[in-house]
């Protein structure tokens, strides 16, 4: 079975439907980076060619090809519609150009070309099935869809890691760093501690269980199971 991750955000493109059409499992998530992410090495990035033109006069394109880059050892950009149509946008062709020049070489981003929707649909679907054929329906690794960002201080990488627990977001954990004055603090409060913080009995307690519970590394059996079927076998 083919799975292929989609932003969101790509739902009212229609590409999510049409892949379903291929028989791909689309599993819409709020991707940080690439459009689509096809494995553990390979993200796409998706631009209408509109939205090329407009990427490079803002910014957003090198910015956008520098994450990609960094987070997927395989970066695609996907280019949909016909390139002429630049042309009708824009009379500064050459620096569209040069931007796709500078993406393949300085980024080493592969660059694809689609005239359609429906053909961004097919490229995106004979993307995952090689990757499913190159591995030979073997173990593939779950899919990381989060990259790591770039931290400027210690207090960005403390926040990031609280972060990380369940219903924890942005704004909650500086609360909790503030109240227990550090990781450390935060892992020794009791359920009633983190209560007060948290507002919820419930989360408190399952947030305790995480910081609490012994990690228990799999014995070799549960782990050739893992590897024969279950989650493990999906990209």
């Amino acid at each position: 079975m083919l799975r292929i991750y989609a932003d969101y955000r790509e739902k009212e493109s229609g590409i999510p439907d049409l892949l379903k059409d291929f028989g791909v499992v689309v599993v819409l998530e709020n991707l940080s980076v690439a459009d689509y992410v096809i494995s553990e090495r390979i993200g796409v990035e998706r631009k209408s060619v509109s939205d090329l033109v407009a990427s490079v006069y803002d910014k957003r394109f090198f910015d956008q090809l520098s994450r990609l880059k960094e987070a997927y050892e395989e970066p695609f950009l996907l280019v949909e519609g016909k390139l002429d149509y630049v042309r009708n946008i824009t009379d500064k062709w050459d620096a569209i150009n040069a931007a796709l020049i500078s993406a393949l070489v300085d980024y080493g981003v592969r660059i694809i070309y689609s005239t359609s929707k429906r053909d961004t649909a097919y490229i995106l679907y004979k993307l995952a099935d090689k990757v499913v054929n190159y591995q030979d329906n073997r173990y593939r690794s779950i899919i990381n869809l989060h990259d790591k960002p770039k931290f400027e201080s210690l207090k960005d990488i403390q926040i990031y890691v609280v972060e990380s627990l369940p219903h924890v977001g942005s704004k909650l954990a500086p609360k909790l760093l503030e109240k227990f004055g550090s990781i450390e603090g935060l892992c020794k409060a009791s359920i009633t501690e983190l209560e007060k913080v948290i507002g919820s009995r419930k989360r408190a307690e399952e947030i305790y269980r995480v910081l609490h519970t012994k990690y228990v590394v799999a014995d070799s059996k549960n782990k050739q199971e893992k590897k024969s079927g279950g989650i493990l076998d999906f990209l």
